[in-house]
């Protein structure tokens, strides 16, 4: 298998780590790509980004509401 923080995982296709990546896994070597995308471009002065670990996502929310933010692009 392969071992990614600490974590042994078996050869193949690994749909979610731990971390939110998705990962194949040979005796060769490892690769893996996060399941999410960061925000950016949003307004820093009233918004915050929040992980939200269970949906592996970012949320993009007003620091004193914690209401959506409206405008934000992603990467």
């Amino acid at each position: 298998g392969c071992m990614l923080d600490g974590v042994l995982y078996p050869f193949g296709e690994i749909s979610r780590t731990e971390d939110c990546l998705t990962c194949s896994c040979s005796k060769q070597e490892m690769h893996c790509c996060s399941l999410y995308h960061t925000p950016v471009n949003y307004d820093k002065e009233t918004c915050k980004i929040i992980f939200n670990k269970k949906n592996c996502d970012y949320e993009v929310v007003q620091k004193d509401s914690s209401k959506p933010c409206s405008f934000y692009t992603r990467i």
